[in-house]
């Protein structure tokens, strides 16, 4: 099976900026996860963030979703603290207000664009430099 879609992964210090781009498959969500989780590892020592920008995300089928839910487990196990999240449909927000529910002590906020996503996370002691 051939990857659908792409991502952007950086890190800037205690943060991970993810970009998702066009409609994926499991093969994508698969290879997007383990190279997020990769970068994860090596923060996860102390409080880390997120910054997922789906803007450009056209989503993808059903099983796209099990590889970012055991991603999010990792994540609540391992010291994330804030996610930002930039969508600009309903459906992307009213998906990951679902997946957030494996995220339980990790604070979420939703945005129209990365730069407020980027100053929300600066005002929480998480700024990307």
């Amino acid at each position: 099976m051939r990857e659908h879609g792409w991502y952007e992964l950086e890190q800037h210090t205690q943060v991970i900026v993810v970009r998702f781009f066009s409609d994926w498959n499991k093969r994508t969500s698969e290879h997007m996860c383990r190279d997020f989780l990769e970068i994860a590892s090596t923060m996860a020592d102390k409080p880390w963030a997120c910054l997922i920008d789906l803007s450009q995300w056209g989503l993808g089928g059903p099983d796209v979703w099990e590889p970012i839910v055991e991603a999010n487990r990792w994540c609540a196990a391992n010291n994330q603290r804030l996610e930002a999240v930039v969508c600009s449909q309903s459906i992307q927000k009213h998906i990951l207000e679902g997946l957030q529910e494996e995220l339980p002590d990790t604070e979420s906020a939703f945005f129209e664009n990365e730069a407020d996503a980027r100053q929300w996370l600066s005002d929480k002691g998480f700024p990307l430099g």
